[in-house]
């Protein structure tokens, strides 16, 4: 079946989803994207290479807007949105700033990530997201840097900093965002007590999800 064309926003619930890029400094082992070859529940999330302007993000929200309004604004697709972290930050300013054509200033933003946003830029990211994003949701997945080099199975260049990495953007987005959560999928082993234990000690509400393993369905 011949795909549908690529979705750079998609709805979910009461969000739109903006499908910043499919780059990914990790090859997570529950990642979905292959099992369901680069489709979410009906919507095709392969952009082939061509990423999508801020200007085309802005137009497309404002579309989607007009067409029935959402309640939130998520960075979610199938690839780290923090690797086009200028794009990330200029379409939040272009909201924020009122330019956004019918679609609040004020709207709650969300970002989901790996938390790898500080090893990608080689800045303190989360403070950089201060006043743009409301929200962010860090997929920690584990309290043991050993597990996590197993379960979200970085490139090298993100291997030896890595975890480290992912704590302190944890720790500095709960110093400026309302809303900072740290996930885990509750993969064999998790010990959701020292997980939980440790999301608090950074500052985060600690959320834990279960492993997609349904078909996907619309």
């Amino acid at each position: 079946m011949e795909k549908t064309k690529p979705a750079i926003v998609y709805r979910y619930g009461r969000g739109a989803y903006v499908n910043l890029t499919n780059r990914c400094p990790t090859a997570c082992s529950f990642c979905i994207k292959k099992r369901w070859e680069m489709d979410y529940r009906g919507n095709n999330l392969d952009l082939g290479g061509a990423e999508p302007a801020p200007a085309d993000i802005s137009a497309a929200l404002a579309r989607e807007y007009a067409a029935a309004p959402f309640s939130e604004l998520v960075f979610c697709g199938y690839g780290e949105p923090a690797m086009r972290f200028g794009e990330l930050k200029e379409i939040c300013r272009l909201l924020r700033a009122g330019a956004v054509p019918g679609v609040p200033a004020a709207l709650r933003v969300r970002l989901n990530t790996n938390g790898l946003a500080g090893l990608i830029t080689g800045r303190d990211a989360a403070a950089e997201l201060a006043g743009l994003v409301d929200s962010v949701h860090v997929s920690l997945n584990t309290p043991d840097p050993a597990a996590w080099l197993e379960i979200m199975r970085p490139a090298p260049r993100y291997a030896e900093k890595g975890f480290e990495s992912v704590l302190a953007f944890i720790r500095s987005a709960s110093s400026v965002m309302k809303e900072t959560v740290a996930t885990a999928v509750e993969l064999p082993g998790l010990d959701k007590e020292r997980f939980a234990a440790l999301a608090r000690e950074l500052g985060a509400e600690p959320r834990f999800r279960p492993v997609l393993e349904e078909e996907n369905g619309g």
